[in-house]
């Protein structure tokens, strides 16, 4: 059973959400009314146990949408949609706790639910990050000479010279990459993975003192990049490649980005298939935030990101940024990372990548505002400045 807020800015998104459930059409009207406060989705439920959970929902003053077949008592599991006041939600809870079918789960469920709090401090080593003033921005630094942006070189001058503008530009965190991990790229090979990241961060770590992260999923690379400075390590493969990265995470109790992806970089763009884009990242992610905390990994140095263009269509991207918020629900720091990818291409009618860049502003400052932790950016400086902007609207 998944449990996961969700939001409805309107009339029709609620009825959006509603819809979902498989609900009679009958309920179309009247249900989004009453869809005021909290949402919650819950999946994979005992249709018994909805029978009982629709009942005393109207009992306690709310409600909740539920599929067509429940009162013809369906065998089988389904989505049902709750919705109410905290109040009438914490009252259902009690009449909850002594239900069967999986409902005294659901009843600690709701109340951790209603009662978590976002983690506030991410802890990576020996440096501590501050989430939730304001939205922090990661600058991407290639080593790769096969980026898509076009910005990958092997020249550790040129790349420090970047990382250190960046730094000037007011970003919160440096993120390195040595293998691209665009679609249909190739890995390479670990020796030559360890060398670039060796030899920048022999350069960079003396200059800054800003965090640092390392986009890898290799155990012997991160080891590497711990023992030269590296405070997070960015895993695209959410410590799916090798049990040893989570071995090296917990031992060296730096933070670690779990992503989504489907597939491989050389694969995730062929047969792009969901059942439902955002329960099944949300089920992938729990799992792997299970399996890291199973694994001896500090909750407060876990970090999630829905990977966005990582074995996505155009569709799926933008319902993932428009549903940024149900990723909340995990009560991590969530991570964007977008930075002039080619599904904005795709929107605007432009292939060159230089050209995305206003598209990748909009696109990254509406990210913040549902709910992105930390954007991970090229364009720092014009990214930094366009949040402060945000920032001072918001605030006024």
């Amino acid at each position: 059973m998944i449990v996961r807020k969700t939001l409805a800015r309107n009339k029709d998104e609620a009825l959006q959400i509603i819809k979902t459930t498989g609900c009679h059409k009958f309920a179309y009207e009247k249900l989004p009314k009453k869809m005021i406060e909290n949402i919650i989705v819950i999946d994979d439920m005992d249709n018994r146990a909805v029978n009982i959970l629709k009942q005393e929902s109207l009992s306690c003053g709310t409600d909740a949408g539920v599929h067509e077949d429940i009162s013809r008592f369906k065998s089988g599991t389904s989505r049902v949609v709750l919705f109410g006041t905290t109040i009438q939600i914490e009252q259902l809870i009690s009449k909850l706790k002594e239900q069967p079918f999986g409902l005294k789960d659901l009843a600690v469920k709701l109340q951790n639910l209603l009662k978590q709090e976002e983690i506030k401090t991410i802890v990576c080593g020996n440096k501590k990050i501050t989430i939730g003033k304001k939205a922090l921005v990661m600058g991407i630094v290639n080593l790769s000479p096969d980026s898509f942006y076009g910005d990958g070189t092997k020249d550790e001058n040129l790349l420090l010279s970047r990382a250190l503008d960046m730094q000037e530009y007011g970003a919160d965190i440096i993120d390195i990459g040595a293998e691209s991990s665009r679609p249909g790229s190739n890995p390479i090979s670990e020796k030559e993975e360890i060398t670039r990241v060796r030899k920048l961060f022999k350069l960079l770590r003396k200059k800054t003192k800003l965090p640092i992260s390392v986009d890898t999923y290799k155990p012997a690379v991160a080891q590497v990049a711990i023992n030269e400075g590296a405070d997070i390590i960015n895993d695209i493969y959410a410590l799916g490649y090798s049990k040893k990265m989570a071995e090296v995470i917990a031992k060296n109790k730096v933070g670690i980005i779990l992503m989504h992806m489907q597939g491989n970089p050389l694969t995730m763009q062929k047969n792009v298939n969901y059942e439902d884009v955002i329960l099944d990242i949300f089920k992938f992610l729990s799992d792997r935030v299970d399996f890291a905390v199973k694994n001896g990994i500090n909750k407060n140095s876990i970090m999630i990101d829905p990977g966005i263009c990582f074995g996505k269509t155009v569709e799926n991207n933008l319902l993932i940024l428009k549903k940024l918020t149900e990723f909340k629900t995990l009560g991590l720091p969530l991570i964007v990372g977008l930075s002039n990818k080619s599904f904005l291409s795709k929107i605007i009618n432009v292939e060159e990548v230089k050209e995305r860049f206003l598209a990748n502003i909009v696109a990254n400052v509406i990210s913040v505002k549902n709910g992105a932790d930390i954007i991970r950016v090229h364009n720092v400086k014009e990214m930094v400045q366009s949040l402060k902007v945000y920032d001072a609207i918001r605030s006024a």
